[in-house]
């Protein structure tokens, strides 16, 4: 009798296991308590499902979530407290919608062949982190976005990477977003600005796509220690800030953009202790207004450092591997004042097919006499006070110096105790 109920047992066990790992995910996710955990199996779910209560959602290694090339996977709508972590998806419409939601985790999400990832509207303090993204094949016009977000509060995004999209990041009337460590490839726009309050963005590589950080008609954005290279196709740029107001732009690095920073009517701004590297432009200014300080920044390697269209900004304390110039009280300020102003590059700012005679021999020498001819410039583009050094090898060299030192006073500690062995002996 026994172990005819130990068989029994054993199988309807198996039973009721084979029944629950066939279940739905909306019945998996209604049948879960609110406040609870549901750990998916592994497996390949090929539906849609909608959360409208607190809940933890747990994938396994091999959980895939697929709906379909027109269809979102998952929406989560009117609630609050619900985590989703360790997801994979692959060739839906969307993976998750958050509509009019708060308190909302998503974590360690990979998805591949997906039209846009995450879209977010009308919600507030929603987290993104670890969020991997292959986008589809084609044209920009016909792929969306990695991660946008519309009309909310509190949006945080970091350490993701997206790439093959329209936009990897991008945000519209939302106030207070933080956009942290995260990497934006082979895209349209890496991260994308519009209509934003109190943003912050740090420690992202924006690499290879038309445009590094789009910000337009925004207010109050900090965006430091940023990588951005490569944005180097016709009418590329770095940054390009549009009608902006209070924007700082500090401590990034720029390298070999078409334009690194494109500034377009910005008022009351700060471009600080950026590093300029071998880009075709450096900084542009159209529409500029004097109150924008270029301040402490390297402008090293570029074919045009600053240009404009006529307008004029605060620009002091600059470093210019071009400056001709000499330290004569050496106190680390040049004696003569740096002068940016070239007539190609005002040209180029009116007619940028002009850009394909940079460094032909007629340029080179018009920019040679803009040198001479300019000195008696006083209004625009003008740099009172260049700095004869740049940050980036005063950082480079206190470090190397200190080694020096350290393997200086190695060698001679060791030299001094091979002599005296060799006397005693």
């Amino acid at each position: 009798m026994k172990w005819r109920f130990l068989l029994v047992f054993f199988i309807s066990l198996i039973g009721f296991s084979a029944q629950a790992h066939a279940e739905s995910l909306q019945k998996q996710i209604d049948k879960t308590p609110s406040g609870g955990t549901l750990k998916l199996f592994d497996r390949v779910y090929r539906e849609q499902a909608t959360i409208r209560k607190p809940i933890t959602i747990v994938g396994g290694e091999k959980t895939l979530l697929k709906a379909g090339y027109d269809k979102t996977v998952l929406t989560i709508e009117n609630t609050k407290d619900v985590t989703l972590k360790n997801l994979n998806f692959s060739r839906s419409q969307s993976a998750i919608d958050v509509k009019k939601s708060s308190q909302i985790h998503i974590e360690n999400l990979k998805m591949v062949y997906m039209f846009s990832g995450v879209n977010i509207r009308n919600s507030s303090d929603v987290h993104v982190k670890n969020f991997k993204m292959r986008g589809i094949d084609g044209q920009y016009a016909d792929k969306g976005t990695g991660i946008a977000a519309y009309d909310s509060k509190r949006i945080n995004i970091s350490d993701s990477d997206i790439t093959e999209v329209l936009d990897a990041y991008y945000l519209e009337r939302v106030t207070g977003s933080r956009i942290i460590n995260n990497i934006a490839t082979f895209s349209r726009y890496g991260l994308h600005y519009m209509y934003g309050k109190d943003i912050y963005a740090t420690g992202n590589t924006l690499e290879n796509n038309v445009t590094g950080i789009m910000l337009m008609i925004a207010k109050n954005a900090l965006l430091e220690k940023n990588k951005i290279q490569y944005q180097s196709d016709w009418n590329s740029s770095g940054f390009t800030l549009y009608n902006a107001e209070n924007i700082v732009t500090k401590n990034n690095e720029l390298i070999g953009n078409r334009t690194a920073i494109s500034s377009q009517n910005m008022k009351k701004s700060t471009i600080l202790d950026n590093t300029f590297l071998t880009n075709q432009t450096a900084v542009e200014f159209t529409g500029s207004y004097k109150e924008n300080e270029v301040e402490h920044n390297d402008f090293l390697g570029n074919i045009v450092n600053i240009r404009s269209d006529g307008t004029a900004s605060n620009i002091v304390g600059n470093y210019y591997d071009d400056y001709s110039g000499f330290d004569v009280e050496d106190d680390g300020i040049g004696d003569s004042k740096y002068v940016a102003l070239q007539s190609f590059g005002q040209w180029m700012v009116r007619e940028p097919a002009y850009q394909y005679y940079i460094e032909s021999p007629s340029v080179v020498l018009l920019n040679q006499m803009d040198q001479q001819t300019n000195k008696t410039e006083t209004s625009q583009l003008v740099d009172e006070k260049p700095r004869m050094k740049s940050i980036t090898e005063f950082e480079t060299d206190r470090p190397m110096k200190i080694w020096l030192i350290i393997l200086g006073g190695i060698l001679f500690i060791g030299s001094l105790y091979g002599w005296r062995r060799s006397v005693k002996i």
